[in-house]
């Protein structure tokens, strides 16, 4: 009952205030926020700016930037359906098909930008960027998948090249932590169902390798695995929405877009299980793109089956005993030139 007084009182703020803005961001949760907040801070340099959200976010001292949190599902309802803004600035796709709908009450312009370089036809829904006016793209792989897409279905939209602002502003290739490895999956990835948490886990202690898990927060929301499993299992872990990359030498994963945010940030190889592919639109292979995380996997990561777990954790043994941050190597170098070659830097 109190969450619905509370956005009773927000939306009736918000409607008081709302010609105050033309701009305005949409932030699902405090994961997408991390991936939007460097295009917040730079908008609110030059005006104010309206952030939407369904999770309290921080925004202390920055008086051009005003936030509304909504918890009940008819306000979240109300507040996009009765919006009245120009743009407004999402990392939340599915357009009016989820959680969000385009108002009915302007000509608002509604702009995707990305909160992973991930391929946007193998692991989205087909339809997922198809209601935004514009759609941001990190690398050429996304910019030619989405100018297809928006020829193949006839779609208004634009495609725009844009810099991936939430590497943008950490330091690149330079360790600063204490631990020798992130185990960071995907979500809808058979990681956990195949077990490989669990026996990584147990060859990484076993081996005094210094680890930790990231469950996606989208894998703790829909049950994939739980916090109390993991506490059971002895599993550590770490759920911190803004883990930094750099905290850690090495990276396993399995389809997940961080392998790329890695090897961008420390220009290292991840280390990646070939579980079965993360495939939300079974008509990707219709496109001519070649999905980025396919493309790249064995350049920029190495790659090993379920069975070779252990032979995977023989190797990191190896490489972290050898490991020196000042060392600049020729597999350093190759990785800066196929980030350079493919990414809009």
């Amino acid at each position: 009952m109190i969450k619905i007084f509370e956005d009773v009182f927000n939306y009736y703020r918000l409607k008081r205030r709302e010609s105050d803005f033309c701009v305005g961001f949409f932030c699902e949760n405090r994961f997408y926020f991390e991936y939007l907040k460097p295009y917040i801070f730079n908008k609110s340099k030059k005006q104010k700016v309206l952030v939407l959200s369904f999770e309290e976010l921080n925004f202390e001292n920055q008086n051009k930037i005003i936030s509304y949190t909504f918890h009940t599902k008819f306000f979240r309802n109300l507040i996009f359906l009765t919006l009245r803004l120009k743009y407004l600035y999402s990392s939340t796709p599915d357009l009016n098909q989820s959680i969000f709908t385009k108002s009915k009450f302007s000509k608002c312009k509604y702009i995707y930008l990305q909160h992973s370089p991930v391929s946007l036809t193998m692991i989205y829904n087909s339809n997922a960027f198809d209601a935004f006016d514009a759609v941001q793209a990190v690398n050429t792989f996304q910019f030619k998948e989405m100018k297809e897409i928006i020829i193949k279905k006839n779609l208004k939209s634009k495609v725009f090249k844009g810099r991936y602002l939430f590497l943008n502003n950490k330091v690149k290739n330079q360790y600063n932590g204490d631990l020798d490895l992130l185990i960071a999956p995907s979500w809808k990835s058979n990681f956990y169902r195949l077990n490989c948490h669990v026996t990584l886990s147990e060859l990484l202690s076993k081996n005094s390798i210094n680890y930790e898990l990231r469950p996606h927060p989208m894998s703790l929301i829909k049950g994939e695995v739980s916090l109390s499993d993991l506490k059971k299992l002895n599993i550590k872990y770490n759920i911190t929405n803004a883990i930094n990359l750099n905290d850690y030498k090495y990276l396993v994963s399995d389809w997940s877009g961080i392998f790329i945010e890695f090897a961008i940030l420390t220009k290292r190889r991840a280390l990646l299980v070939n579980t079965p592919k993360k495939i939300l639109n079974k008509n990707y292979t219709d496109f001519t793109q070649t999905p980025i995380e396919i493309y790249l996997r064995n350049i920029i990561g190495k790659t090993y089956e379920v069975n070779e777990l252990d032979k995977l954790v023989n190797e990191l043994k190896e490489k972290t005993n050898k490991f020196n941050k000042k060392d600049i190597t020729s597999e350093n170098k190759n990785i800066q030139k196929y980030i350079e070659k493919y990414f809009f830097i």
